[in-house]
């Protein structure tokens, strides 16, 4: 699962988008060494269940980042789903 932005400091959150993935379009959080339990859709940036729940403070940063990004997001998406390398947002 390639990443699309480590928005955060130092790598503490990385976004991550995977090729082919399902449908609604979403972002994966990697967390404390964690990518399965963290998804956020795009366009709602509802948090996708089953999962944990992240601190939050870092769920409000996380949802801000997805709203700011949503048309590049998006774009990526679109680009995974075509088989086509995932740039880098933000």
């Amino acid at each position: 699962m390639p990443p699309v932005s480590h928005p955060f400091k130092q790598g503490a959150l990385v976004i991550l988008m995977n090729y082919n993935d399902h449908v609604p379009p979403h972002v994966h959080v990697k967390y404390q060494g964690d990518v399965r339990s963290y998804r956020i859709e795009i366009h709602t940036r509802q948090w996708m269940t089953p999962g944990k729940r992240l601190p939050s403070s870092l769920r409000a940063l996380v949802e801000s980042w997805v709203a700011v990004h949503e048309e590049a997001l998006l774009h990526q998406w679109n680009r995974a789903q075509s088989g086509l390398a995932i740039e880098i947002v933000g």
